[in-house]
């Protein structure tokens, strides 16, 4: 079972129903990204969409790589180091 693990020093502003923002933490569940949100999470889709038909996110920042996968969901590839 893949868990929920934090994005250490990302976040996501997200928009609820009736103009309320909110700053969240971006959690990733194997490399689909995920906002803390009421107690769970949402999941955070390309276009600024969610899983949540209310609510939608404005901007993410969450230092490695964000794409969007072929279903229209972002999705985290965590930069590798090399050692030399």
């Amino acid at each position: 079972m893949d868990r929920f693990h934090v994005i250490d020093d990302a976040a996501v502003i997200i928009r609820s129903k009736g103009g309320v923002y909110k700053q969240a933490k971006v959690y990733r569940r194997g490399s689909d990204l995920y906002a803390a949100h009421a107690g769970g999470f949402i999941r955070l889709m390309g276009g600024r969409g969610t899983s949540h038909p209310s609510v939608s996110w404005d901007e993410i920042e969450a230092g490695d790589e964000v794409t969007v996968d072929k279903l229209g969901r972002l999705t985290f590839r965590q930069k590798l180091a090399i050692a030399s």
